[in-house]
C-alpha cells in the first residue's frame, strides 16, 4: 500500500517538481525597467520577461532585484541566473553563455539639459562629439555617472582621471542621477541615449544626448545566462525562439517608443 501510495504521489507532483527556476536578474535603469508610475511593468525589458515568460512555461520565472555588480557575481556562482540587454565581453564569456541575437540600440553619450547645449559648445569637435580630453580640464561642468556600470574605455578614463579638473557625482541608480541633472545639481551624465528620452519624458526638461568621442555609436545588448545546465538549457530555448522573424518582431517591440524612428529600423534590421 505505501509503495502504491507513493508511486501516485510521484505521479501528481512530478510536473511540479520538474519544473525548474530561472532567475531574472534586473536593474534599476528604466525605460529597461520600470518599477513605479504609470508606466510600471511596461519597460523595455519587463515586457520582454513576460514574453520569456508565455512561450517557456514550463520553467518558473523569478524577478530580482539586483547591482550590476551583484548580477554578473550571481550568474558567475549560481546556476539558473540570468539578465537581459548586458554587454558581451571576453572575462565575461569565462562564466556566463550568452543568446545568438544582440539588440542594437544607440551606445553611450553625455546627456545634457537641451537649454544647455551651448555650453558643451567649446568641447565639440569637427563631427560634433564630445571630447572628453578637452572637457578635462573644465572646472565649471560638473557631471554624474552610475557605480558599477561599464562605460566604454573613453568615459571610464575621463572618470578615473587624476587630471580631471571637475568633481564627478556617483549615483547608485540612473533615476537619483537624472534627479540631480533636472534640479542642476550636475551638468551632464553619462547614459544610454534611450534614457535622455524616457528621463526627459518623465521629470523633464528636455534632454540631449551628445555623441562621445571614441565610443562605439551603437552598443549590442544580449541575453546571458549562468554557464551551466539549467543556464545553458535557458539560453538554447530562447535562441530557438528568437530565430522566428515574427517573434523576434515581438521581443524588439518595447523599444519603438524610446528610440529615434530610424534607429528603431537599424536595431530591428540588424542581423549579427
Amino acid at each position: 500500500m505505501r509503495r502504491i501510495v507513493a508511486v501516485l504521489l510521484s505521479a501528481f507532483a512530478g510536473p511540479f517538481a520538474a519544473a525548474q527556476t530561472i532567475t531574472w536578474l534586473t536593474s534599476d535603469l528604466p525605460p529597461q525597467y520600470i518599477a513605479e508610475g504609470e508606466l510600471a511593468g511596461m519597460g523595455i525589458k519587463d515586457q520582454q520577461l513576460k514574453l520569456i515568460s508565455d512561450q517557456v512555461p514550463d520553467y518558473r520565472h523569478r524577478t530580482v532585484r539586483a547591482s550590476i555588480s551583484r548580477l554578473w557575481y550571481q550568474i558567475q556562482h549560481e546556476d539558473g541566473m540570468c539578465g537581459i540587454g548586458v554587454l558581451r565581453s571576453p572575462e565575461r564569456e569565462k562564466f556566463a553563455v550568452f543568446s545568438r541575437r544582440s539588440v542594437l540600440v544607440p551606445g553611450f553619450r553625455m546627456i545634457v539639459r537641451t537649454d544647455d547645449l551651448l555650453r558643451f559648445s567649446p568641447f565639440l569637435t569637427g563631427q560634433n562629439e564630445i571630447d572628453l580630453s578637452v572637457l578635462l580640464d573644465s572646472r565649471k561642468l560638473h557631471g554624474g555617472y552610475v557605480a558599477d556600470r561599464v562605460y566604454p574605455p573613453a568615459v571610464t578614463t575621463y572618470i578615473g582621471s587624476d587630471d580631471r579638473r571637475a568633481p564627478l557625482e556617483k549615483s547608485v541608480d540612473n533615476d537619483r542621477l537624472f534627479q540631480l541633472l533636472r534640479g542642476n545639481r550636475v551638468d551632464f551624465v553619462f547614459g544610454l541615449a534611450y534614457e535622455a528620452a524616457y528621463f526627459g519624458w518623465r521629470l523633464g526638461p528636455a534632454l540631449t544626448s551628445l555623441p562621445i568621442k571614441d565610443t562605439p555609436r551603437n552598443v549590442a545588448g544580449y541575453t546571458a545566462c549562468s554557464d551551466q545546465p539549467l543556464g545553458r538549457a535557458m539560453i538554447a530555448r530562447l535562441d530557438s525562439l528568437q530565430a522566428d522573424e515574427a517573434l523576434w518582431k515581438q521581443w524588439m517591440e518595447p523599444l519603438r517608443r524610446w528610440l529615434d524612428p530610424a534607429d528603431f529600423a537599424t536595431a530591428l534590421a540588424f542581423q549579427p
